[in-house]
């Protein structure tokens, strides 16, 4: 790979409705860069919700403002029918063919089998994600890669999917890979497929699921294209580590396990990748260049800016909880979501406005509370 100048690389991670806030702090970033016209991450990686937002902004590259507004525009306006069928006919047809499948003993006859029909989601991305347009944008160097990662059923792999300079590599690494292909529809379809929630989607040889699962090092795709520093734009609120342990009084709902499964899907591999990275970086800065050069070490320290929700998006999800459909509020309610209580899983699920736009509110005012630390990561480096 030719070495050109630093590169840098934005992370947007899965996390259902939560990616909502992602576009808050991404519109903050495009007006505290007035300067970009195009996009100002030349590469881009995103899992299950954050694929989307990573599809969008790649291909609107050459038009940053533009693909904001776009975005933003979604986002703001979302209802639960814009992503799975939420009629009572809708919601029972699958629930029943599920239980049915179970209790015959016929799941793999089924096909498509989930608890939620998200064919709307498939329609909805169809009109928004022009994704004839990646590839212009690569060419002209508006755009160096963008990847969309999925995590396949059959070999337990996590294969990030990636469209870029022709440079580029394919890469193996345990359980994870990197593979070169043109992004379609198909491939945001599998990523954001949450397990049991969403239906897997066969690309090539095996079916996909949300790219989330099992995801070991969110990063990496990143670095495998090329960034020398990377902002990470997560979905997990910053944590008060003086709070006590919470003493339970009951035992917990499904609704509470399934909250507890989906935060470890969609956050613990992020934070532990970022410890990792920063106990790489504090190892290679004691080394000095030329003794790194002299010994062929090829790593160089990667600079890195995270922004995280500085509010619980769980307490906020419970003020909105009403906003869902009747019929969807119903089924909720029968596996212990409701208000506050499964209000974990409820904020993963709860694709209404209010609660969309609350939460790109939250991102844009924690974009611009982190003012100084977003112009000083964008200042120009120079090439070493």
């Amino acid at each position: 790979m030719t070495q050109q100048a630093n590169r840098t690389a934005l992370v947007l991670t899965g996390g259902g409705a939560r990616a909502a806030y992602q576009v808050g702090v991404l519109k903050a970033v495009s007006e505290l860069l007035p300067d970009h016209k195009t996009v100002p991450f030349p590469i881009i990686c995103g899992t299950s919700a954050g694929a989307i937002n990573a599809s969008v902004l790649a291909c609107y590259a050459s038009r940053f403002r533009i693909g904001m507004r776009r975005l933003e525009h979604v986002w703001a306006n979302f209802h639960a029918d814009h992503i799975y069928r939420s009629d009572f006919l809708g919601m029972s047809a699958n629930s029943l063919r599920w239980m049915g499948a179970v209790l015959r003993g016929r799941q793999r006859t089924v096909p498509a089998l989930s608890l939620l029909d998200n064919t709307p989601l498939r329609d909805l991305l169809s009109k928004v994600v022009p994704f004839q347009e990646i590839a212009p944008a690569i060419n002209a160097g508006h755009l160096y890669a963008v990847s969309v990662t999925c995590s396949g059923y059959n070999s337990g792999e996590s294969v990030s999917f990636f469209e870029g300079h022709s440079e580029l590599e394919t890469w193996r690494r345990y359980r994870r890979a990197g593979a070169r292909t043109r992004l379609q529809l198909q491939h945001l379809m599998a990523s954001s497929a949450i397990p049991l929630v969403f239906p897997a989607v066969k690309i090539n040889r095996e079916y996909f699921g949300d790219g989330a699962v099992r995801f070991l090092a969110p990063i990496s795709p990143a670095l495998h294209l090329g960034a020398s520093r990377v902002m990470v734009v997560g979905v997990d609120p910053v944590r008060d580590e003086s709070r006590g342990r919470v003493v339970a009084k009951n035992y917990p709902t499904l609704a509470e396990i399934a909250g507890h499964v989906l935060d470890s899907v969609f956050i613990d591999s992020l934070d532990s990748d970022l410890e990792r990275l920063q106990r790489i970086n504090n190892t290679i800065s004691k080394i000095p260049a030329d003794v790194r050069a002299a010994n062929g070490i090829n790593l160089k320290p990667v600079e890195t800016l995270v922004i995280s929700p500085s509010e619980d998006l769980s307490a906020l999800s419970g003020k909105f909880a009403r906003e869902l459909p009747r019929t969807a509020r119903f089924f909720f309610r029968r596996v212990g979501i409701s208000g506050r209580a499964g209000s974990t899983i409820l904020s993963y699920l709860l694709f209404e406005s209010g609660y969309t736009q609350e939460l790109i509110k939250l991102g844009y005012e924690d974009g611009m509370r982190q003012r100084d630390d977003i112009l000083r990561f964008f200042e120009p480096v120079e090439p070493g």
